[in-house]
């Protein structure tokens, strides 16, 4: 009997066996906490060029990206820690003001809304420094701007986000597929939605 090696089967079993390598690369360059940057951005290198059906080998590109995007993603994980820290410090502090009154309520929802922002562009850095080459700050502008006028994508982006948070947290089942190929999978699905609005500005931006 001969093996047909260009089957459906044999081609999806391949590539469940490559999200498996990928998942197992992430979670092994997450476990010092201080890479899960660099983590991420080799991990959309990867998924990235998948959902551009580029197809390619995974360890070592992924290796590559993590070394080579090293310290950029580390200065953008430092960044968004710090900026995190000060807005929830200010969303604690002006809720808890004495008597809270409507000048504090206006505060609080500005700075509700800058963390919202903020938290809105952090889907979104990590890719683009894995795609393009551009400084930290110009990175994390590209990543706000893409965040509000892509609002579309963002939203998609933050639904997939909340439902795997959520799922962690209340299906404990869900683990095992994570550590299995569930954040390769999901860092995938969202490539897709991030492929489609990178490619509008690839041409100026010069992506890799």
């Amino acid at each position: 009997m001969k093996i047909n090696l260009d089957s459906p089967v044999l081609a999806f079993l391949a590539t469940v066996a490559d999200f498996m390598i990928l998942n197992i690369l992430f979670i092994l360059c997450c476990a010092p906490a201080v890479t899960a940057g660099p983590a991420v951005t080799a991990l959309y290198t990867v998924t990235m060029r998948e959902a551009r059906h580029e197809g390619g080998y995974i360890f070592k590109p992924f290796l590559k990206a993590f070394k080579d995007n090293f310290r950029q993603s580390l200065l953008l994980s430092i960044f968004y820690v710090l900026v995190g820290t000060v807005l929830a410090f200010g969303l604690r502090f002006w809720r808890m003001r004495p008597g809270f009154s409507t000048a504090d309520q206006v505060m609080l929802v500005i700075t509700g809304a800058f963390a919202l922002i903020c938290a809105f562009s952090l889907l979104y850095v990590f890719a683009l420094s894995a795609r393009f080459d551009n400084t930290v700050l110009k990175t994390v502008k590209n990543a706000l701007i893409l965040a509000v006028f892509h609002l579309k994508e963002t939203i998609l982006l933050a639904l997939i986000s909340a439902a795997v948070i959520l799922l962690m947290i209340f299906t404990k089942s869900v683990w095992v597929f994570m550590m299995v190929c569930g954040f390769s999978v999901c860092a995938y699905i969202k490539s897709l939605l991030l492929v489609r609005v990178f490619r509008q500005y690839e041409s100026e931006e010069g992506g890799r």
